[in-house]
Formats: C-alpha cells, sequence, structure tokens
C-alpha cells in the first residue's frame, strides 16, 4: 500500500490470512488519509456503498454526491463527519448514525460508523480507520414501530378524550332525563288520582303502563349511571375478605333473602386482594340475580371457592328458572335482556354488564353454565396478584 493510492500486494502466508479476514468481515472497512482520500477499502465496504475497486479508489467521502443525512433528515456537516472529528480530536469516534445516499444504486442506506485515528511517532494523525455497518433494516423496524407506537398514542388520546367527553355525557345525560321522567310520572298519577272514577278500565291499564314505564326508565338511566363509574374508579386494591363482603351483601339484600325465604349455604372464603366495595356490588348482583330469577322452589344459592395457583375461582349456584344455553355469552352485554315477562320486567340489563366490568377490573374473568329450568352456575376468577 502506497501513501494516496490503492494496490495490490503480493501477501505473504500471513499477510494473506489477514486479508482474507479483513475481506471476511460483515463490517465494512475503510482506511482514510489526512486529506480524507480513501486508502483502502474491503470487501464489505464496497458492496454497502455499492461501488467499485476503481469508483472507490482515491475519492472523498466528503463528495456531495453522498448527500449525508441526520436521522431527522437534516443535512450532516463535513466538519461532523466521524473521521474528521478523529482526526480534529485525535480520538475515537464511535456509534454515528448517518444516511447515506448511493449515487450507483439510487438509493439511501443507513450506516452506523466508528473511526479510529492512526497517530504517528510525532503525535500526529496519519490515517484513519473508519468501520460501518449497514442498519437499514434496523432503522426501517424501528421507523415502523415508531409510527405504530405515535398511533397508539395518538389513538389512546382520542379514546381517553372521548371516553371523556362520554363520561360528562352520561353524569348530563342521566341527570337531565330523571327531571321530566319524574314529572311524567308525577303527572300521570295525578291525572289517574282525578280523574279515576271518568276513566274506563283500559285508560287506567294505560296510564299504568306510563308509570311502570318511567319507573323502569329512571331505573335504566341510574344503572347506565352506575355502570359509567367504573372506568373512572379510584379505590385502591386492598386485602379483602370475602366472608365480610357476604356479610354486608346479604345485609343490603336483606329484605329480599328475608321476604323469599332464600336459603344461603357459604362455606369459609379466603381473603382477595381486590376493590372491596367493588367486590361487594359483585356479590350483591349475582345474589340478587338469583332471587330475580327464582322458581317456585324455595330459593338456595350455593357459594364456594377453590384456590389455584394464580387465581380464585369462585362459584354461585341457585335452583332458579335458568337460562337457555344459548344465550350464555350474551347475559354480559350491556342492556342484554333475556327475560320480559311482566314478573322480571324490572331487569334493565345492566347488572351482569356491571359484574363482567368489575371482574376484569380484577383481571379474572366472568362466565355462566345454566340449563332452562334448572338453575345457573355462575363462575368467576379474581386474580392472586
Amino acid at each position: 500500500m502506497k501513501n494516496g493510492t490503492y494496490s495490490t500486494f503480493s501477501f505473504s502466508a500471513s499477510e494473506e490470512r489477514i486479508n482474507k479476514l479483513i475481506n471476511g468481515l460483515r463490517i465494512g472497512i475503510l482506511l482514510k488519509g489526512p486529506k480524507s482520500e480513501i486508502l483502502f477499502s474491503n470487501k464489505a465496504a464496497l458492496e454497502m456503498l455499492g461501488l467499485t475497486e476503481e469508483g472507490l479508489h482515491e475519492k472523498s467521502f466528503c463528495n456531495t454526491k453522498w448527500d449525508v443525512i441526520h436521522e431527522d433528515g437534516s443535512p450532516f456537516p463535513e466538519d461532523q463527519y466521524p473521521f474528521r472529528k478523529a482526526i480534529e480530536t485525535k480520538r475515537t469516534v464511535r456509534n454515528v448514525i448517518m444516511g447515506i445516499y448511493r449515487p450507483s444504486l439510487k438509493d439511501r442506506v443507513w450506516m452506523q460508523v466508528n473511526a479510529e485515528p492512526l497517530i504517528d511517532e510525532e503525535g500526529e494523525v496519519k490515517e484513519v480507520i473508519c468501520s460501518f455497518s449497514d442498519i437499514t433494516e434496523r432503522k426501517a423496524v424501528e421507523e415502523k414501530l415508531t409510527s405504530l407506537y405515535q398511533s397508539l398514542e395518538s389513538r389512546a388520546l382520542e379514546l381517553a378524550t372521548s371516553n371523556n367527553d362520554l363520561q360528562r355525557f352520561v353524569h348530563f345525560a342521566t341527570h337531565d332525563l330523571q327531571e321530566p321522567l319524574r314529572m311524567v310520572s308525577s303527572f300521570t298519577q295525578l291525572l289517574k288520582k282525578k280523574y279515576e272514577a271518568q276513566l274506563d278500565d283500559q285508560a287506567i291499564e294505560y296510564i299504568n303502563y306510563a308509570v311502570d314505564g318511567a319507573t323502569r326508565m329512571k331505573k335504566l338511566i341510574l344503572d347506565l349511571l352506575e355502570y359509567s363509574k367504573f372506568s373512572s374508579n379510584r379505590e385502591v386494591f386492598t386485602q379483602t375478605d370475602m366472608n365480610k363482603v357476604i356479610k354486608d351483601a346479604c345485609k343490603n339484600l336483606h329484605e329480599e333473602i328475608t321476604d323469599n325465604k332464600v336459603e344461603l349455604d357459604v362455606p369459609v372464603l379466603p381473603v382477595v386482594r381486590g376493590k372491596s366495595l367493588l367486590i361487594t356490588q359483585l356479590v350483591e348482583n349475582l345474589i340478587g340475580n338469583a332471587i330475580k330469577y327464582r322458581s317456585e322452589r324455595k330459593p338456595l344459592i350455593k357459594i364456594r371457592c377453590d384456590e389455584n395457583e394464580d387465581h380464585y375461582l369462585f362459584s354461585f349456584s341457585d335452583n332458579g328458572i335458568g337460562i337457555d344455553k344459548k344465550y350464555s355469552d350474551k347475559i354480559f352485554i350491556l342492556f342484554q335482556r333475556l327475560h320480559s315477562g311482566s314478573e322480571n320486567n324490572e331487569s334493565t340489563g345492566v347488572g351482569l354488564a356491571i359484574c363482567k366490568k368489575i371482574v376484569e377490573l380484577h383481571n379474572g374473568t366472568i362466565w355462566v353454565e345454566s340449563e332452562e329450568g334448572k338453575g345457573s352456575n355462575f363462575y368467576f376468577t379474581i386474580a392472586k396478584n
């Protein structure tokens, strides 16, 4: 090798091995002189730059045809090139990302570049070894991931904004709707009371329908408001004694349990980690549901719990009217009502949707196994962690 030229040597056996090693590398190697002229290149460098030995020989890498850019797309000034910085500072420069346009292939590649200055006896930079690797594929993946992340961020912001708007809408709508419903119910009952003697049975029946409809609508609004609260629930997870939860739920349902002579079969239950108020509401909804859809038999509700490695599995079994198997997946959908008979027309189809949301907040799942006329078995899990 001569200064400023590229030459082919008659290598000795040792030099031949070194030559094979250098040309076998998957990393590009350039040897540059102090005037940025290229003195040597290995095969990987030629392939990465899309040039032949003749095309690269004695050429300056500072040629404007390379159109080098930073990662943000801005021009890469020549005085910031790694080999220039190595000459200026006489120190190693590492891991500089450069976007290089290849004139021969008319495309751009991304390189991760290092520069190592070779210092002579007088302390001056004699030559600079530049090593670089093609990271174009990695950059493409990074850009795609960045794009996806930004898209997810944008979508999350949209959902958060939409959710906040929905929360405000539900809050105002439910409160604003309750007043006209109260007026409809009150004035309809006043109408019945004042003119009942002048109305026939059919008119009285129509008035009763209107009052019942207003009452059900009010309950639906209150249930919808309750359902909407879960996304903004701030209660922290604590150690929750399920025995106390059952006791509190039964206390809240004391009248229904007493009036219907409900028998509860409950063993000693574990302490779980969760949001106690929500779990109490979950249990109350399941017990209340079993009472609401009781059969002619004396209501019997059995509660059981099995401990698994990473969760607790609870079951609530009843001897009520049961559910057709084809509706097993639908009953947890908001506003889904399967029993439309007059004895159950107080249902709004929100209770089990609330149960599902509570269970999901505890990293669990809920499902039902049931058959018409043979009762229902509701199962849900609560994660230990």
